[in-house]
């Protein structure tokens, strides 16, 4: 004990540094999307470097669209941050659904408290291989110089054993899920059986898509397998040599230190006796002189109880009893110390056991099983989960409107001559906000949608036409005739495509405005502001214009009952 506690106290310096890298490295991964998002931020800010302070250095264009292309760019990085955070309101129930059908579900990945003590364990390793290889590293170096690296050497091995340890369990867990589907295959019936391959690409989103398929291709579908869906243990295998090649290797150095040891320790004492026999030393005299002394004082000693001394051949055999039971107590200490080697093997073993089974029990193995449990674990209901995606979202999206009006500012104090940029930067801002970003965003992603909906909602209109045009088809040509000619007038009522899709007969109570302005009170706007409105998001002014009087009649109503 007092050796380890002289190692950390004379290497505190490396220990400290290896602990903080470690601990460094696993809060960089534990909060991965929050480190990403504050360098993305931290990109665009800058004093000197960021790209804003560039923007406003360089010359900029206004695009087809009236924005500028360094203001697309910046919505459009806080727009991948906000889209992340964008989840319908059974995202909850989506993710508990893959996680049940990749038979996953009650399952999760390590925490910080975990992680802690496989950091633990790292350090114990290391210490003690440390001490197994710090002899035989460098041997013209210093001890200190040894002993470090010794300690950078054993951090290592300690390193690599982790990384194997967690993807064998890793491997054991996706080995059972794969037996799991061989055997509810094998016991399905032969007329209904399915063939192991995957159905189709499965999401978190589409999670619902395979509910009419048999229990094993739904989790075939969410569990990665090759093309015959069989086991592997390949990294089980190279795990098992690496832990018994270190396990016996630090035992036979240890064992072969302590033969060492030994013998060179009988070899001075040898040596040294004969030094001390040498005739030419005075000293060296005196000392035999006494030793002399000494042995009849010990033959006097072998002398019986009546005081006869013993013959020399009962004194020889006495001596060899001596030198055996001397063989004895070396013998003793050198297996002693031989089993403590074999059982600081077996705790190296059992070590990397525990980190096999943290990896088996601690592990995720569906393709979105990861995605799933990040956004259930720390929620007890959809309802808690939606309030939290809603505030990370208007935390989003402050910074990126406070982002894009700094960068505004910055292109507002350049000197422009287009009078199309003077009339951006002076009337435009109100409507390049990153609000009006997520509603052009949003039109664009169903913008194939909304080409369908013209055709489908002009449908009605064109069978008026012939009702319309009857008087004069019915003098000319037959009544058939007259539906062939009526796609001729078609394009006429379709030059107003926007009124199928807002129809008249839809009542005010049944408007509802975005998910961005769901906050919005529309009785505090004038007329210009439900113009503004209508134009930047796309929505139909006159049914803002109904919504509103409904609204304030409302509101008189409600104060003339009160």
């Amino acid at each position: 004990m007092e050796t380890v506690k002289l190692f950390f106290m004379m290497y505190w310096q490396a220990i400290s540094l290896a602990i903080s890298f470690m601990v460094f490295v696993l809060a960089v991964k534990h909060w991965w999307d929050e480190v990403r998002y504050f360098f993305m931020r931290m990109g665009w800010s800058l004093p000197l470097l960021g790209g804003i302070a560039r923007a406003g250095r360089a010359t900029h264009k206004l695009g087809e669209d009236g924005w500028y292309p360094v203001e697309t760019q910046l919505c459009g990085d806080f727009y991948r941050r906000y889209n992340s955070f964008n989840k319908s309101p059974d995202y909850y129930e989506k993710c508990d659904d893959y996680l049940n059908k990749s038979e996953e579900l009650g399952r999760s990945e390590k925490g910080l408290l975990l992680w802690g003590l496989i950091i633990g364990l790292i350090m114990l390793e290391a210490v003690g291989f440390a001490y197994v290889l710090a002899p035989f590293m460098a041997k013209n170096a210093s001890s200190n110089e040894q002993t470090m690296l010794a300690w950078f050497v054993a951090f290592l091995l300690s390193i690599a054993a982790v990384f194997l340890t967690e993807l064998t369990g890793k491997e054991w867990h996706k080995n059972e899920l794969l037996n799991k589907i061989r055997e509810w295959w094998s016991n399905d019936e032969a007329a209904s059986r399915r063939n192991l391959q995957p159905e189709k690409n499965i999401s978190i989103d589409k999670t619902y898509g395979d509910n009419d398929s048999p229990k094993y291709i739904q989790l075939l579908n969410r569990v990665p397998a090759n093309a015959t869906v069989t086991t592997s243990y390949k990294v089980t295998i190279i795990t098992v040599a690496y832990i018994i090649s270190l396990a016996v290797g630090a035992y036979l150095v240890r064992s072969y230190t302590l033969e060492a040891d030994t013998t060179e320790s009988v070899n001075q004492g040898q040596i040294f006796n004969a030094e001390q026999s040498s005739d030419s030393d005075p000293f060296a005299a005196m000392e035999n002189a006494g030793k002399t002394a000494l042995a009849k004082a010990a033959t006097t000693a072998t002398q019986g109880s009546d005081g006869i001394e013993l013959p020399d051949e009962m004194a020889e055999v006495n001596n060899k009893a001596d030198e055996k039971a001397n063989d004895e107590v070396t013998v003793a200490r050198t297996t002693a110390s031989k089993v403590t080697f074999i059982i600081l093997s077996v705790i190296y073993v059992m070590i990397q056991v525990v980190g096999i089974y943290f990896g088996y029990a601690f592990s995720l193995i569906g393709k979105e099983s990861k995605k799933a449990r990040h956004y259930t674990k720390d929620f007890n209901s959809a309802s808690e989960l939606n309030d939290w995606l809603k505030l990370k979202r208007e935390l989003i999206s402050a910074d990126a409107e406070n982002y894009l009006q700094r960068l505004q500012e910055r292109l507002s104090h350049r000197a422009v001559t287009s009078v199309e940029e003077q009339s951006a930067l002076k009337g435009g801002l109100a409507k390049r906000t990153f609000f009006a970003f997520l509603a052009r965003h949003k039109q664009r992603s169903n913008g194939s949608e909304r080409d369908v909906a013209p055709q489908t909602a002009t449908a009605p209109v064109t069978t008026d036409v012939p009702v319309a045009a009857a008087p004069v088809a019915t003098v000319a040509t037959p009544a058939p005739t007259a539906v062939e000619e009526a796609p001729v007038t078609a394009p006429e009522p379709m030059a107003q495509p926007q009124a199928p899709v807002v129809p008249a007969a839809t009542s005010p109570a049944q408007f509802q405005l975005p998910a961005e302005l769901a906050d919005l009170d529309l009785c505090k706007l004038d007329d210009n502001d439900l113009t503004t409105l209508a134009s930047d998001f796309g929505l139909d002014l006159e049914a803002l214009r109904r919504n509103q009087r409904l609204l304030r009649m409302r509101q008189k109503a409600a104060g003339v009952s009160a």
